[in-house]
């Protein structure tokens, strides 16, 4: 192999200091003792599959590397992106080698076994991805054994997770929302952070990918207020996928999830816990809730239907997230864990009883997100159920379209506007097949009989039977009804 000089401008790798994450997809390092002198190895792997490995050795620093445009004499970002790397390192490539053929590189790259090198892609700020153990090389040259030190023992007190758990699948659905590398970055440093300081314990839900995560742009701006350090407040009809949306990020930041809801018999004192008898019955003592376990400990508290608390039981939340971060509880005050993450949820509209409008104090410390219904319901009911017969899922949301009408035009029908139902529907229809009794069944019993109200409950029957589905036979319930029977 020829070497040349590295003779790269400062500019140039500072430029690419900011670039190389566009670039690069994981680098590794090994260092081998090679008759007692240290050598150093660093392999690069480019996203677009080309591969390269910087060798320091005996006060001399080589870059050997192939690709079609190096074979070709023409520029490539590969170059920069390795001597950037190496100034973050610290040190500098001499020399470079451009070999004919991707052989040489590979045997260079054989010379020392996969099973010595370290992924340090996080050091460098590429984010790590999940991979498969490589096959040793063939013409691998044997390497002298080194000595290496043990792990230290794993304290179980503070047994930590590994962030790296699941990441690959993880790292793939992100980028399949179209999130970038850089954003991905911080995603998975937070998710590092959370997995280091925060343990499940008996209150809480481990993290779980969902069986159908959260889909578009509000998952990604959710991921962006949350590493700027904010807690969230979700809007949104029932059925928009609120629950859906605090699992997935539950799931990608490694969150411990607890949940509790609201409802109008809290105070601002048994939000946080009240006093439970204890084992032997004749004592009490204070017992936190779901809330202010995760405060004091860390992890994801989804506290839903926010707005049936009063407005005056919410100021309970306002020193949590100000600048003061504390909590005060009946029994003193607790500092807010460095990796809380606070999401409140509600629902809203006139058809919901109950609720109080929630405190502006609370919004003005939270990122409120409005969540949009589904733009795609029949993909999203073909994912949730298992579903793929395309016409009874055109049915199914032709259903759901004229149940909408109904509401627009009518007010009628607002209960059985549930994409939970028609989720349900399609999974009976799945089971049982798809027939007249069975798609009557499900209809009926997932989404019509959801109305309690028996007249909004006749109007979308007759409202179906006018429109998409003329065959629905009537209930007696609706004969007697219209023959004037009480």
């Amino acid at each position: 192999m020829k070497f040349s000089r590295n003779n790269l401008p400062a500019i140039v790798v500072s430029q690419y200091k900011e670039k190389m994450i566009d670039f690069v997809g994981r680098i590794k390092r090994a260092e081998i003792s090679e008759d007692g002198k240290v050598a150093s190895y660093m392999r690069i792997d480019y996203l677009d599959g080309s591969k390269s490995i910087w060798i320091s050795k005996e006060g001399q620093s080589d870059y050997v590397h192939y690709c079609e445009s190096f074979a070709q004499k023409r520029p490539c970002p590969h170059l920069g992106c390795a001597v950037a790397i190496a100034d973050k390192a610290s040190s500098k490539i001499e020399l470079f080698a451009l070999p004919k053929d991707p052989d040489e590189l590979n045997a260079v790259i054989a010379a020392v076994p996969a099973s010595e090198f370290e992924d340090v892609s996080d050091v460098f700020g590429i984010p790590v991805v999940a991979e498969e153990e490589e096959a040793p090389a063939a013409a691998a040259a044997p390497a002298p054994a080194v000595s290496k030190p043990s792990p230290a023992p794993v304290m179980p007190a503070k047994a930590k997770r590994s962030w790296k758990d699941g990441w690959g699948e993880i790292e793939s659905f992100l980028l399949g929302q179209g999130i970038d590398r850089r954003l991905l970055v911080r995603i998975s440093e937070k998710r590092k952070s959370v997995c280091d300081l925060v343990s499940s314990t008996q209150m809480s839900i481990d993290p779980v990918a969902p069986k159908t995560p959260y889909q578009g742009k509000v998952l990604e701006r959710s991921l962006r207020h949350i590493i700027m350090g904010k807690s969230l407040l979700l809007v949104g009809d029932k059925g928009v996928g609120k629950d859906t949306l605090v699992n997935t990020i539950s799931w990608v930041l490694g969150y411990p999830l607890y949940l509790q809801t609201g409802h109008k018999g809290y105070t601002a004192e048994t939000v946080v816990g009240e006093n439970m008898p204890t084992g032997n019955g004749l004592e009490v003592a204070f017992k936190h809730t779901a809330y202010a376990t995760s405060v004091m400990n860390g992890g994801l508290a989804h506290f839903a239907e926010l707005n049936m608390l009063l407005p005056d039981v919410t100021s309970v939340f306002h020193s949590v997230y100000d600048d003061n971060e504390q909590l005060s509880t009946p029994i003193g005050t607790v500092p807010r864990h460095a990796e809380h993450l606070f999401i409140g949820s509600i629902n809203v509209g006139d058809h919901y009883g109950g609720v109080k409008a929630l405190n502006a104090a609370l919004k003005d410390r939270l990122a409120v997100l409005h969540l949009p219904y589904t733009s795609d319901f029949k993909l999203l009911v073909e994912k949730k159920s298992g579903l793929t017969d395309r016409h009874v899922l055109q049915w199914l949301e032709d259903i759901k379209n004229q149940i909408d009408l109904l509401y627009a035009t009518e007010g009628a029908g607002d209960e059985s506007r549930t994409v939970r139902g028609y989720i349900d529907a399609a999974i009976y229809l799945k089971e049982f097949g798809v027939n007249d009794q069975t798609k009557i069944e499900a209809i009926e019993d997932f989404v019509i009989n959801k109305c309690e109200d028996r007249e909004e409950r006749f109007a979308v029957r007759n409202q179906l039977r006018m429109s998409v589905w003329k065959s629905l036979p009537k209930t007696k319930e609706e004969e007697d009804y219209e023959n004037g029977a009480a």
